[in-house]
């Protein structure tokens, strides 16, 4: 199962059950899941799922009949089926270690919040105990849905979902290793005695441990399982936000976004014709225009003819932003998504990677903090951080998923207009930056994390505040995580 930058979920789905079917977890004659039941466990559409399943029976994976339903139509013996494991592992031993190390810092806090404002279900639970079937590897994606579904986050929904195919999906039902499966379910179930007696201090290490086992299950898996093959070519894991052809737009609008706002195109200047972005880009010239128009929508250009799109400062992006169109509104909505799950896992992946920096690679973040303090841009701080962050951290995984989520934030200039205009103190922004820089000079990067945390809270809340005031009234679905008690008030900032 390989799931690429890019890819739909549709294809995802055809590849999640190509290779359940190659690795004989589904053999000759079996039935697959109805295809009401796979859009209703996948959480997406009969539209999504045809095309999945139309593929697979194209191919010969599997016959349909209006009487039979999916059924395998392939035979594959022992030593196929070893062979489609052995490359499928080889291939993708650096991302699917990599995720694994990864994944608590990451969701951890996530999992962690969302248990806290909801519950696990007793007999969610106990299909963990049959953790070879077929309807245990979808009871894992039940499970997530049911912890993540309670922080109202669109997003990060997609990302988990995502994660899940490309690694839980594919390693769960491969894995024979009882200690996990029995560990997992056990600290799950201490994990539901701990919400129902709101234990909460004690969840994160409990949580933790199956991750971990997770970890050492998987680093056994290759020991015992795939011959190392010292020339393998990788698959390198990769996240797009925008994963639908028909969403083609908003990647290129993000795209010219970020360029904007490294200068590629300064303010004043104009972007290229349609014509030529279209070349450059590899889309059609009607992708380039709809990008073009939904710029022009959130104030980033003003469009004139026969000039064309000029760059207008981020300063009056909100003047001339157009807070009806419902595209925008969704970009919008993607900011708060993307600062919500920065705020989640920005004090654990922040600590990690500045603990595993060398010397020069923390001289040169203070240098870039020390420069921003300087320029009187100290509001810029967390975006600051969060790009040294995707630059630096130890993990393919989060450099790919922090810059992706990094990009989004660039549709919040006219967000950031507002909340520039209605900022009450000027120096909150500096008392945070002076903190992280004295932070880093003594390399504690408990108090960096800690600093950036409460800063990316706050900014998520300002936000979400904006976004209703705009009349989005989604965004009052986030779940916006309580602040440290140690920063509860401005005072200790001083």
């Amino acid at each position: 199962m390989t799931v690429n930058s890019g890819m739909e979920l549709h294809q995802a789905i055809y590849q999640f059950y190509r290779t359940q079917i190659q690795f004989g977890l589904y053999q000759y004659g079996e039935k697959l899941p109805s295809l009401e039941e796979t859009y209703k466990r996948f959480h997406t559409s009969l539209d999504t799922v045809n095309p999945a399943y139309h593929r697979l029976c194209q191919e010969g994976y599997i016959t349909i009949s209006k009487k039979s339903g999916a059924k395998v139509a392939v035979r594959y013996g022992p030593e196929q089926i070893r062979r489609h494991v052995q490359t499928f592992y080889a291939e993708r031993r650096e991302s699917l270690t990599d995720i694994s190390r990864c994944i608590w810092p990451l969701l951890g806090q996530a999992q962690c919040l969302a248990l806290k404002t909801g519950s696990l279900n007793a007999a969610d639970l106990e299909a963990f105990a049959d953790a070879g079937s077929h309807s245990a590897i979808l009871t894992v994606w039940r499970v997530l849905d049911h912890k993540y579904g309670n922080l109202g986050n669109e997003l990060l929904m997609r990302l988990i979902r995502y994660l899940y195919l490309y690694f839980y999906g594919s390693f769960w039902g491969m894995a024979s290793d009882e200690r996990l499966h029995e560990i997992t379910l056990k600290q799950l179930r201490t994990a539901a005695a701990l919400c129902q007696e709101a234990r909460w201090g004690e969840l994160p290490d409990v949580l933790r441990v199956i991750q971990e086992e997770f970890y050492r299950s998987l680093c056994l898996f290759y020991r015992e399982n795939i011959t190392p093959e010292p020339f393998c070519r990788q698959v390198a894991f990769s996240w797009d936000a925008y994963k639908k052809s028909s969403q083609l737009r908003y990647s290129l609008a993000m795209d010219l976004l970020t360029e904007i706002g490294r200068g590629v195109y300064p303010v004043g200047s104009y972007l290229p014709s349609a014509q030529r972005l279209s070349a450059e880009k590899g889309v059609s010239v009607s992708t380039v225009r709809r990008a073009v128009s939904l710029l022009n929508s959130v104030g980033a250009v003003k469009s004139s003819r026969p000039l064309g799109a000029r760059v207008l400062p981020p300063s009056q992006s909100a003047d001339h932003c157009d807070f009806t169109q419902p595209d925008l509104r969704r970009r919008l909505l993607d900011v708060a998504e993307s600062l919500q799950i920065f705020a989640l896992s920005g004090k654990d992946v922040s600590a990690l990677t500045l603990t595993s920096l060398n010397e020069t690679s923390l001289f040169s973040w203070k240098q870039y903090l020390l420069d921003l303090k300087s320029r009187g841009l100290s509001r810029r701080v967390i975006y600051a951080s969060l790009s040294l962050i995707s630059r630096d951290a130890p993990s393919q995984t989060l450099r790919t998923i922090y810059s992706e989520l990094l990009r989004l934030l660039f549709w919040g200039n006219p967000i950031e207009a507002l909340m520039r205009d209605a900022q009450k103190d000027p120096l909150f922004f500096v008392s945070g930056l002076d903190r992280m820089t004295a932070a880093l000079e003594r390399r504690d990067a408990d108090r960096f994390s800690s600093t950036l945390e409460f800063l990316l809270i706050h900014e998520l809340r300002r936000t979400v505040e904006v976004l209703l005031g705009l009349g989005i009234r989604e965004a009052g679905n986030i779940l916006i995580p309580d602040i440290n008690n140690e920063w509860k008030t401005m005072n200790t900032w001083r």
